[in-house]
């Protein structure tokens, strides 16, 4: 099965950000695994909030909200681990807080990293959504974005279960609450500008990934893919069932 890792090009030195819904965490954790056991430095990291590190997703955790401190922790981690999750601090609420938008490249030059991945969004674990005006959080260096979903939403009506966000959902794909997410709609969403694109620089590579595909989405996925085609900026589609299978949308391949 392809690895997320094998369908991605990377730049010599890679700031990834991740935005949307539908699994931003375990993909970030599972490409830092991957590219870690191909030898790369990685450090993962985010600009808003996340969970504490579960077992196996990270080799260690430094926190600091100050960049100097940070670097030079970091410095003096890479002997012993190939994979370090950063943070600015614990919240309070069970969850890191996140360095400031410029950090993450900071680090990626300073600290020896070959690869820095910054979750930078937030969707409290809903299938898809839009960004609010403070959103994403999305590093202005960044040269990799992954714009992400579940392949659950598509062809559900629209409602707070499933959209994080609904009501500007229905605004940016221009809907109602209740109407159902239909392909045509769910890429007007991603590729607009106020929705799945907003905060990502023109200069990065975009992919769409998407999760949770069944053999009962791929028909869907498939039209998804070739809609998102009429609009500019995505390299390519990729979809997964579960963590470490990923393919090519057909019209990709």
């Amino acid at each position: 099965m392809p690895l997320l890792s094998d369908l991605i090009t990377f730049p010599a030195q890679s700031l990834i950000s991740i935005v949307g819904a539908g699994g931003k965490t375990t993909t970030m954790y599972t490409l830092a695994s991957e590219l870690a056991q191909r030898g790369k430095r990685v450090i993962t990291t985010t600009t808003t909030n996340i969970f504490f590190p579960q077992k196996g997703e990270t080799d260690t955790l430094i926190v600091s909200p100050e960049t100097p401190r940070l670097l030079k922790m970091i410095n003096g981690s890479w002997k012993q681990h190939q994979r370090i999750t950063v943070a600015a601090g614990p919240t309070g609420a069970g969850k890191l807080g996140g360095l400031q938008p410029d950090q993450p490249y900071e680090l990626l030059k300073k600290s020896g990293a070959d690869v820095v991945i910054v979750e930078a969004d937030g969707a409290r674990h809903h299938m898809i959504k839009a960004p609010a005006e403070h959103e994403p959080a999305v590093p202005p260096q960044t040269n990799v974005a992954l714009l992400m979903m579940s392949a659950e939403a598509i062809n559900q009506p629209l409602s707070g279960e499933v959209a994080h966000r609904p009501e500007i959902v229905a605004k940016v794909a221009r809907i109602d609450v209740g109407d159902v997410l239909s392909p045509e709609v769910v890429a007007r969403l991603m590729m607009s500008e106020h929705g799945g694109m907003k905060g990502i620089p023109a200069t990065a590579t975009k992919y769409l990934l998407i999760t949770h595909a069944t053999e009962n989405h791929r028909d869907v996925i498939l039209e998804l893919s070739k809609l998102t085609q009429h609009f500019p900026g995505i390299t390519q589609v990729f979809y997964s069932a579960r963590p470490r299978e990923w393919f090519a949308s057909e019209t990709n391949q």
